[in-house]
């Protein structure tokens, strides 16, 4: 999801992101408030790393009536839109493949520093 909406400086991009961290600030399903449907999981809690749809279904009467999508809550401006822009920005830099290959290197590297 931050790889499709990786640009910092885009507001709408920053907001959608933010649907995915504070569900329930935009009135989205959330593990806190919400009950678990037993036709759509079988799990104790609803399967939450695609909610593209949700946030479809929810945007869809704003844009019948004109409004913008990227509006926020006033909980939401300010200090905390600036936090989530940065944490895109610092996504789009991080190499995580470096990571990988520096915390958990493979087992043939190892082996070899083990002997």
């Amino acid at each position: 999801m931050l790889n499709r909406f990786s640009h910092h400086t885009e507001k709408a991009h920053t907001v959608h992101i933010m649907k995915y961290i504070f569900p329930r600030q935009f009135g989205l399903h959330n593990v806190f408030t919400s009950t678990t449907d037993i036709k759509e999981t079988s799990q104790v809690f609803k399967d939450y790393t695609l909610r593209e749809e949700e946030i479809a279904k929810a945007d869809r009467p704003r844009k019948i009536m004109n409004l913008s999508t990227a509006q926020l809550p006033k909980r939401l401006r300010g200090r905390v839109f600036d936090l989530t822009q940065s944490l895109q920005l610092l996504h789009k830099r991080c190499s995580y493949t470096q990571l990988l290959a520096h915390y958990c290197p493979p087992v043939s590297t190892i082996k070899r520093l083990t002997g």
